[in-house]
């Protein structure tokens, strides 16, 4: 499979730059809850009078939504919405899950840097805060997707093994399995900022298992965590 070219959607952490993440967070919305079927065509000039944005946020946001695995770009103009079910994820995610555990596992066992701590506490105290303040969710939801990247990212780079990491790429091409991609229900707000609560206490307790040493706790935690969203991604699918 030829993989997209992501220089243009994303800088080098994977943090998506400058697309209108309102619009991506809309369209994944879309495709997951049936509302963009599959095999429907979409296209920039559609995204643009949807969105009421200019042609390079669309461009943008369907780079990104391509490097997601849920659509794919047609040999003319255009990309095609891509059929996914919940099984397939569940068995992804599961991979994922092992491989993200012994990231975490592994720098419990070496020892986290000093900068890269005090990175990802910053990161965990930030959202806490914007989730008690008065922002919209539409700029909760971007925050901490940006957060969640370095969260992930970090411990996967940290980790020493250069395989592992690899590995993760390999999966990254399968919907939704982009490290740090966040999943978010715009018509269930409440529930889903309890959600991301929830998904932050569990970095927390991961970081902490990690800066203590204790390996077996920081995989255990990790392989958990990551194996919420497939049980959350299934009443979309």
């Amino acid at each position: 499979m030829n993989q997209p070219d992501r220089t243009e959607a994303f800088s080098p952490d994977g943090t998506l730059v400058t697309a209108d993440k309102r619009v991506v967070v809309s369209l994944r919305q879309m495709i997951l809850d049936g509302s963009l079927e599959p095999d429907s065509k979409i296209s920039e000039v559609l995204i643009s009078k949807m969105f009421d944005v200019s042609r390079t946020p669309a461009r943008l946001a369907l780079r990104a939504l391509e490097v997601e695995g849920l659509i794919r770009k047609r040999d003319g103009r255009g990309y095609t919405v891509l059929a996914f079910n919940s099984e397939d994820l569940a068995k992804a995610y599961e991979v994922r899950g092992v491989l993200e555990g012994l990231a975490a596992g592994t720098l419990a066992r070496t020892g986290i840097d000093e900068e890269s701590a005090r990175t990802l506490n910053e990161g965990i105290a930030e959202i806490d805060a914007i989730l008690q303040s008065a922002r919209t969710a539409a700029e909760i939801i971007q925050r901490y997707q940006d957060i969640n990247v370095v969260f992930h990212g970090r411990i996967m780079q940290g980790c020493g093994n250069d395989f592992v990491g690899l590995a993760v790429t390999r999966l990254e091409y399968l919907p939704l399995l982009r490290l740090g991609t966040v999943v978010f229900n715009e018509a269930k707000t409440f529930e889903e900022l309890n959600r991301l609560r929830f998904g932050n206490m569990q970095h927390r307790l991961i970081l902490d298992a990690i800066e203590r040493q204790d390996p077996y706790r920081a995989e255990t935690l990790m392989r958990e965590h990551a194996n919420q969203i497939p049980v959350y991604t299934s009443l979309f699918v």
